[in-house]
This record gives structure tokens, C-alpha cells and sequence, in this order.
């Protein structure tokens, strides 16, 4: 009855108690707020209208003041805000007092914080670009810190700075994020290694990467690998090639290896014009760098490549070959050649195979005017013709078994070095190597009506084996021999027989022969003319001259048949010896009823022809003087060479100008020696 006296009031009152008394009993909200990330509990800032609270230390929150149409905003720091509507829940439409639980509210993370670091030293990287997007970065502090904010739950992190390779690394569900960056600038100085200055345009290079060095011989390569190949290098300097790895810094040294010189002679002081200059790692091995000259007017030359250590060699015709050791900064620049002229005599293999002999011919050179040797390496004899008389080492040689070790070369050698003689070591090629020939008929010249090797026949008893001058096995089998040769201490090698065959002792023998190919006359001299430029490369690199013997008659003149073109012959050789011994001339030449009476004239008259062809090149002449009686011509052709022939021939040569020296011929090495001045 009571409560109907008070529902019976009046007015406001009445309202006032309904809406009191009728209504029911206050209901709080509370609820957590947790890491969406890690679960834990997040201290944040839950507000409803102007009504502000903070979670406790678990992330717990309570709102006693709140309406269904209410939103309710979390806001923690270094996280994405969140809202929640209250309309949207369906317990809150009737909450049971005194209070309603709300289900947890995941805040999720938006803050990435961390420290970049150098990847090789560990320290941090200030003012690294540390980027999420386009519009949320930050840049590193000197401590290498940085902070994102705004980030979303999956995004890539891009690091950029100065010197360092950029890194991009995908980020989950993160909020720090450490990382090393890798350095990729490599930066140094090259320099002198004598002189310590400066190289300015040095080239340096790191796979495709290349920059170079600016005048006071600093460089920066940007974009190096972890580990690499760097390589230097510098003109006139050796290339320098450093593993490089997990580094910043590099300075190198290069080592000068460039020579410009000049070549002069000792006694007019003249520019020499023609020359060879190699660098070698000793004196028995080949050339690591070679340069040619040829006319020059002053004499100079560049040399690239030269070892460290090891000996400059200078080869050139007419002048006794240079030997300088190298030593930092020790070589001289202007290299003067002593002038040699070669007064010769010739020994075959049979005699320089017994010691005792030999000597005999050494003592000869020592006592008299000569001063050079020529020594066959191959037999002359007829039983084993072309069979090397040392035992060589060359594989080719030792594979066909073409060599018997007769002679002792390095003992002959050392000899004639203690004496002071030039040796000059002789080798046939196309001809006079039966024993090749025969190793190898598929690399001879073959006779037509046998099928077999083709030989021509001077005599009865004798027979000469051909080789295919168009067969490159050949040439190599020879070069391979010359070098080995030069590099056991010879100070020339000659070849012999380099040519084609000459078709004269049979009227059959141009019926007979047949080779791999004919040829047109301009090929044969460029076949011959090739087979020299690779000997004179090769054997000039290996520290000896390069030499040819000819055909007496091609002094006058280029022979079609042979191949032989003295005018294209003296680019690739040091010195040229026609064999112009004036008994093998025909009667009625020069105006002579018989050539053989006049050997001051005709050996005059060959020098004047060749010189025509050669004049300008780069050969010398040498030739080639008879001494011998011939005695295979009629009777009443037969002159006798005494000592005052032979001297004839010598006085025609050295009062010739452009001679470099001449050479005594005879078969079996029976000299006449009174015809030699005696020794100085």
C-alpha cells in the first residue's frame, strides 16, 4: 500500500521516483586489454564520451558510466587505436548486474623499434634510412637506433645508407627488428711500389664493377660483393689481382713493369733501328714479354710485362746480345750493344760428337781471326741423316726416337762460352732429315711412281729425303727443336733447307715429286715467309738470333721454284747467308768463262745483288764462302781453292759495308787455315 501511496504523488516527483525506483541497478563494464602479438596485458587509455580510464597492470579496465550507444576507444602507446561498439554486442542489450565482462581486447602493435649495425665491424650505422613505405621511415640516431610507427601487421623493411649494401627483409607480427648491413664500398689508394707516388687512372675492377683512380690515386668501388677478386692495374705497372673479403678498405702498391729504353751503339753512339727485346724469369727459360723494333730512328722501345726479377735480353743483327739482370730500379734506360761481326767456320755433328776433335777446331778459332762456330744438331752423315746427335728433350722427338745423345751439348757449349766463340747451331729442314722422313712419311714429300717418300739422288750412293714444306708438323717438329737449342745456350740457330725442292739432279725428279699441294709462286714465298715468322718469334724468345742459309742464285733474285724471296725472308730473320761459293756458277756467268777463277768478283757481285733485295729489312747478310775444291764439273772447270781463293772471298765480303761477318764452308771440315789472319 505503500509503494501505491508513492506511486500516487504528483507531478515531477512522481516521474522522478519512477524513473528511480523503476529502473534497474547500475552495471559496470569491465574487460582486459592484451597484446595481440604476445597475449600480455597492455597499459592503455579506455575512454567512453568524456570518460577516461587506464588499465591496470593486467591490462584490466572497469567504465561504471557508460549507454548501449556508446563507442568505446582504446588508445596505448606504440599501438593501432581500436573501437568498440557497444550497440554491436548483444549482452549488453539487458547486462546482468553488477557488473558485465566484456571479452578481452587485442590491441595490436604499430611501433617498430630497433639498431642497425655493421655487418663486418658490429658498430652501429648512423643516419641509415630505415623504411617501411613510402610515407613511414625513420633515419638512424647515432647510436644506430630507429623507430617505425604505424606499421601494419605484415610489411617489408628496406635499410639504405651510405656505403652499405641495401637490405629489404620481410616483417610479421614484429615490433623490433635488429639487422647488420653489409658494407659495399671498397675504397684505397694506389700507388708506386719504388717510388711510393701516387698512380693516377689506375684501372681497379671487382667482377663487373670497374672505376679508377683520380690524380692523387684514390678510389672508391661501390657495390662490392662479400668476397671477391679485385683486380689493379695500371699502364707501364704489373696487374695486381687481391682476394678481397669482408672488407672496406684496400690500398695497393703496383709493381713498374714497363722498360722504355733506347738501343744505341757502344762505339758510334748511333740509334740502333732492329731489335728484339724479351724479359725472361732466367736465362733458360723463354720470354715473358717481347717487343720488336724495326727501323726505328732513334732506337727506342717499349717493353710491357717484365717479371720482377729475371734478365732483359737484347737481340739485334750485327750486335753481340745484351744480358741485363733485372733489379729494381736498377735497369738502365739507354742500353748500349757491342758490334759484332762473325767470322765463322762450320763443323758437322759427327766431328762435334768427339770432344778431342772438336777442341781441335776451338783451338783453331782461338788462334786465328775467327770468333764463331757453326755446329750441325742433326747428322750430315749419309747412314743416319737428320737423326739428332744430343739427347733432346723435345716430346715429338723423343716420342718418334729421332735422336741419339752423341753430343754433349751443354759441355760443348759451356766451352765455347769460357773461349768466348758464338755458337751457331744449324738445323735442316726440308731436306737432309731422312731420318724424319722416315719416322714420318705421311709428313714427306711423295714420289709419284713408287707411292713412297720422295728422295732425290746427287750421286749414286746418296740419297736426300724430302719433307713437305706445306706440312706444319714439320715446321713445329723443327721450332720445337730450335728452342730447346737456344735455350741450352746457343747464341743462333740456323736454318738450312728451307725451301722447296730444287728438281736438279734427275730429269725425272719433277715427274716424281708430289706434294700435298703445288702452290702458286706468290704462296710458296708466303709459305716459306710464315714458317720463318714463327721460328723467329719463337727462337728469338727463347734468347738466340735467327738466321737462314739460301740459295747462292737467289741472291739475284727471288726464286719461284725454291720458294725463296730474300726480300720477304729478311723480315723475319736476324742475318741471311746465300751460299754463293763461285765454283757453283755456270760458265759465261758475270761475263766469266768460268766464275770459280774470280771469287773476289763474284762474291762482290752476289753481295751487291742481295743487298738490293734486303736493303731496309731488318736481316743482315752473312754469306756463306767456299772452301773446297769442287770437283764435280768437267776437268777443265775444276779449280783449285788454296788459301788465296778463300782469303779472296774474304777480303770481297769484308770490304763490302752492309757484311755482317761470312762463314767458311767444307763438307768434311778441312780448313785452309793460312788463309786466317791471326788472333788479335
Amino acid at each position: 500500500m505503500q509503494w501505491f501511496r508513492v506511486c500516487a504523488l504528483t507531478g515531477a516527483m512522481l516521474l522522478t521516483l519512477v524513473a528511480t525506483a523503476c529502473s534497474r541497478p547500475a552495471v559496470s563494464l569491465t574487460g582486459a586489454i592484451t597484446d595481440a602479438y604476445t597475449g600480455k596485458p597492455v597499459v592503455a587509455t579506455v575512454s567512453v564520451g568524456d570518460l577516461q580510464v587506464t588499465t591496470d597492470a593486467n591490462g584490466v579496465y572497469q567504465i561504471d558510466r557508460w549507454s548501449v550507444r556508446d563507442v568505446i576507444k582504446v588508445v596505448a602507446s606504440g599501438y593501432e587505436p581500436v573501437e568498440i561498439d557497444l550497440s554491436t554486442l548483444p549482452n549488453l542489450e539487458r547486462p546482468d548486474p553488477p557488473i558485465v565482462t566484456l571479452d578481452p581486447v587485442q590491441v595490436r602493435p604499430n611501433t617498430l623499434s630497433g639498431v642497425i649495425t655493421d655487418l663486418y665491424t658490429r658498430s652501429p650505422v648512423a643516419g641509415a634510412l630505415v623504411r617501411a613505405s613510402d610515407i613511414i621511415s625513420a633515419t638512424t640516431d647515432a647510436e644506430g637506433r630507429y623507430t617505425l610507427t604505424g606499421v601494419p601487421e605484415t610489411f617489408r623493411v628496406t635499410v639504405i645508407a651510405d656505403g652499405y649494401a641495401p637490405l629489404v627483409n620481410d616483417v610479421t607480427r614484429a615490433t623490433s627488428f635488429d639487422t647488420a648491413i653489409r658494407p659495399d664500398t671498397l675504397r684505397g689508394a694506389v700507388t708506386d711500389r719504388y717510388t711510393g707516388r701516387p698512380i693516377a687512372g689506375a684501372s681497379v675492377a671487382l667482377g663487373d664493377l670497374q672505376t679508377t683512380t683520380d690524380g692523387n690515386g684514390q678510389y672508391v668501388l661501390q657495390g662490392v660483393p662479400e668476397q671477391g677478386t679485385i683486380t689493379i692495374s695500371a699502364k707501364g705497372y704489373a696487374s695486381l689481382d687481391q682476394l678481397v673479403e669482408r672488407t672496406t678498405a684496400l690500398d695497393a702498391a703496383l709493381r713498374p713493369d714497363t722498360l722504355n729504353g733506347i738501343l744505341i751503339d757502344a762505339q758510334s753512339k748511333q740509334p740502333i733501328r732492329n731489335a728484339t727485346v724479351i724479359a725472361t724469369v732466367n736465362l733458360q727459360s723463354s720470354d715473358v714479354a717481347m717487343t720488336r723494333i724495326d727501323n726505328s730512328p732513334d732506337g727506342s722501345f717499349t717493353l710491357e710485362g717484365i717479371p720482377e726479377q729475371g734478365y732483359i735480353q737484347v737481340l739485334a743483327p750485327g750486335y753481340r746480345k745484351a744480358v741485363i739482370e733485372l733489379r729494381p730500379g736498377s735497369v738502365p734506360t739507354t742500353l748500349e750493344l757491342e758490334p759484332f761481326y762473325s767470322k765463322a767456320l762450320y763443323v758437322t755433328s759427327a766431328v762435334a760428337a768427339r770432344w778431342d776433335l772438336l777442341m781441335k777446331y776451338f783451338d783453331i778459332i782461338d788462334a786465328t781471326e775467327l770468333n764463331a762456330i757453326v755446329i750441325d744438331i742433326k747428322s750430315d752423315l749419309r747412314n743416319d741423316l737428320g737423326l739428332v746427335y744430343y739427347d733432346s728433350q723435345v716430346p715429338i722427338v723423343r716420342e718418334l726416337g729421332t735422336f741419339k745423345p752423341y753430343m754433349d751439348l751443354r759441355a760443348i757449349l759451356d766451352e765455347a762460352k769460357r773461349r768466348g766463340i758464338y755458337t751457331i747451331a744449324r738445323v735442316h729442314i726440308f731436306s737432309h732429315d731422312n731420318v724424319l722422313a722416315e719416322a714420318k712419311p705421311e709428313w714427306a714429300a711423295k714420289d709419284r711412281t713408287t707411292g713412297g717418300i720422295f728422295y732425290d739422288y746427287p750421286a749414286p750412293s746418296i740419297r736426300y729425303a724430302w719433307l713437305d714444306p706445306w706440312n706444319e708438323n714439320v715446321w713445329d717438329y723443327n721450332i720445337q727443336l730450335s728452342v730447346e737449342s737456344a735455350l741450352l745456350g746457343f747464341d743462333e740457330i740456323q736454318y738450312d733447307y728451307i725451301r722447296f725442292p730444287s728438281l736438279e739432279f734427275s730429269p725425272t725428279d719433277k715427274d716424281r715429286l708430289q706434294l700435298s699441294r703445288e702452290g702458286t709462286t706468290e704462296e710458296r714465298w708466303a709459305n716459306i715467309t710464315e714458317m720463318l715468322r714463327r721460328s723467329h718469334r719463337a727462337i728469338n724468345g727463347a734468347g738466340a738470333f735467327f738466321s737462314v742459309d739460301v740459295f747462292g742464285y737467289t741472291a739475284f733474285g727471288p726464286s719461284k721454284l725454291l720458294g725463296q724471296n730474300l726480300s720477304m725472308m729478311a723480315e723475319y730473320t736476324d742475318y741471311i747467308s746465300p751460299m754463293i761459293y763461285p765454283s757453283h756458277f755456270s760458265p759465261g756467268e758475270f761475263g766469266f768463262d768460268n766464275p770459280a777463277k774470280y771469287p773476289y768478283e763474284v762474291i762482290q757481285k752476289s753481295m751487291t745483288a742481295a743487298l738490293k733485295q734486303i736493303d731496309g729489312k731488318r736481316a743482315l747478310l752473312r754469306p756463306w764462302l767456299q772452301d773446297f775444291t769442287l770437283i764435280w764439273v768437267p776437268k777443265d772447270q775444276i779449280v783449285e781453292y788454296t788459301p788465296a781463293e778463300v782469303r779472296a772471298q774474304i777480303r770481297a765480303v769484308e770490304e763490302f759495308d752492309a757484311s755482317a761477318g761470312w762463314i767458311l764452308y767444307d763438307s768434311t771440315n778441312v780448313y785452309h787455315v793460312e788463309a786466317l789472319k791471326p788472333a788479335e
